[in-house]
């Protein structure tokens, strides 16, 4: 996401917390067997022991659980979603009410509770469902009993989808030690022992689920193309990009170019050529072997705060007309970036915070993705329409998540002049981890008939937030290389996977950094 990377990431207004509540006392069981709390609540409300994300089997306080959620500085992460669908049905439901972290049940059935929680791999999207089925009564849970018995089940899952699987040493020792973990929580005698055994099993669970996707997504191959991307934005040089893409991509290599409208040859004219350094762009990644995927509006440019031409639906289309016009030979069209991040739809302030001010309904997002898909399919039929969203869930309101707002604004007509759907993940502001393969397996049963996989992706730049960490907390260099080398490799993955993995930071990072060159080389 370019708004990341010229430093004006739109930060999020988010909904603050419930003030406290004082209810009843719960109904219901504690996860792993130990004693109930006393009836009450109407059997609706769930209460949450958390213990500390190091395996030691303290109990946080819920001030304490939340500092964790937080990472080095986010805000509330917590939702409610379907635990079939991953749809969010209440943001940020957690509140404190003496001693715990609660959340109420919403009504019309289950719902599974879905936070960014630490294990030693880093941060991810966990999300406890009661054993697939979700919460449909009151409780008193453990939390890291129960996200890694809800983790390891979703894994065992996973295997018996690839039989084909050759489980490495390193996979196998994870689950090995993921099995023991899981196995001393179920017997421990307290919840002391079935937090500080649960965290530790979900430790060793998302190390071996990650073993997995790794090194099963480039054996998988689901396809005969698939992509392997990276990203030119900025003022990157192509005499330099285009060479290195070409001999670490190929024989599927593909280039997402940015056409910032930023530039200072650059216009919001439509009639106007467009700037000569953009052909050269073009014509030096065809030089260099790779397919181009075109990016005329970059998100961070959608609501017309910078460019208000930009922020109107004719003013949107005419820009994507005048670069589809003006590019024939480019094989593919990014028709819309990061559409449901609420920068793209909201009022923004000088800091790039989202406000309630939304545009007006004729210039949301949804028309403007509408309108440069049908164009892009009638004027490029050769060409693949992409649309990609931003992954978030839980870190914003429940109307800009990945699995919401497709679903309220994407109508059938629309998706069927999309050909590929990705994923922008900045996982510094909103993590995947062990939610990877939910995620991906849950976007492609959204888009039945479309190719999925990963946008731009990096991490921890100096224009990210750097809220969580992944793979190593004190190294981020070296985590950077874990994050090319997981997620490169595990987008490939999937009956429907294209691959893509767009690494955003590609011409200044990639030259200087032989684990990232090789995390595109390995796949390709």
């Amino acid at each position: 996401m370019s708004a990341a990377s010229h430093g004006r990431r739109p930060r999020v207004n988010r909904k603050v917390p419930a003030a406290l509540l004082v209810l009843g006392l719960l109904a219901g069981c504690t996860s792993g067997g130990g004693p109930a709390e006393p009836a009450g609540g109407a059997g609706r409300t769930v209460a949450l022991k958390f213990y500390d994300a190091q395996g030691h089997g303290t109990l946080l306080s819920p001030r304490e659980a939340r500092a964790v959620t937080h990472g080095s500085g986010g805000s509330d992460s917590d939702a409610l979603v379907d635990p079939r669908t991953l749809r969010v049905l209440d943001d940020f439901p957690l509140y404190e009410d003496g001693r715990r972290l609660r959340f109420d049940l919403p009504g019309g059935g289950p719902a599974a509770l879905a936070l960014n929680w630490p294990t030693d791999q880093g941060f991810s999207t966990v999300v406890v469902d009661n054993g697939g089925a979700g919460f449909t009564r009151g409780a008193t849970v453990v939390f890291n009993h129960a996200a890694a018995d809800d983790a390891k089940r979703r894994l065992d899952a996973a295997l018996d989808l690839r039989p084909d699987y050759r489980r490495s040493a390193r996979f196998t020792a994870a689950y090995r030690t993921a099995a023991r973990e899981l196995a001393r929580a179920d017997a421990a005698d307290s919840d002391a022992g079935r937090g500080r055994h649960g965290q530790r099993a979900l430790s060793a669970v998302d190390a071996a689920y990650g073993q997995l996707l790794e090194e099963y997504g480039p054996r998988a191959r689901r396809t005969d193309a698939p992509w392997t991307g990276v990203t030119a934005a900025d003022d990157a040089d192509p005499k330099r990009w285009a060479p290195l893409a070409g001999r670490l991509a190929r024989p599927h290599g593909w280039v997402r170019i940015v056409f910032d409208p930023d530039d200072t040859d650059d216009t919001d004219d439509p009639r106007a050529p467009v700037p000569r350094r953009y052909r050269e762009a073009v014509a030096a990644a065809h030089a260099a072997g790779l397919k181009v995927l075109g990016q005329p509006v970059d998100s961070a440019y959608a609501n017309g705060s910078e460019h208000p031409g930009l922020g109107t639906r004719a003013g949107y289309l005419a820009r994507i007309k005048r670069y589809v016009d003006a590019f024939p030979d480019i094989e593919a069209w990014e028709i819309g970036n990061e559409v449901n991040g609420c920068w793209t739809d909201s009022r923004t302030t000088a800091d790039g915070d989202c406000t309630d001010r939304l545009l007006p309904p004729r210039d949301r997002m949804k028309h403007k993705v509408a309108d440069a898909a049908a164009y892009v399919r009638e004027k490029r039929p050769e060409a693949s329409v992409v649309l990609t969203l931003y992954w978030q869930l839980g870190t914003d309101a429940a109307r800009w998540s990945a699995f919401t707002w497709p679903r309220a604004n994407l109508p059938r007509a629309v998706r069927e002049d999309i050909d590929v759907v990705l994923l922008s993940s900045w996982i510094e502001d909103a993590p995947l981890g062990l939610a990877f393969d939910q995620v991906m397996t849950r976007l492609a049963a959204d888009f039945p008939g479309r190719r999925v996989g990963l946008g731009e992706l990096g991490y921890w730049n100096e224009d990210t937030s750097r809220f969580y960490w992944a793979f190593d907390k004190d190294d981020p260099a070296a985590a950077r290389r874990q994050v090319a080398r997981r997620y490169y490799a595990a987008a490939l993955g999937y009956p429907s996977s294209v691959g893509g993995t767009f690494w955003w930071y590609f011409a200044q990072e990639m030259p200087g950094d032989a684990g990232l060159r090789a995390a595109v080389r390995d796949v390709s």
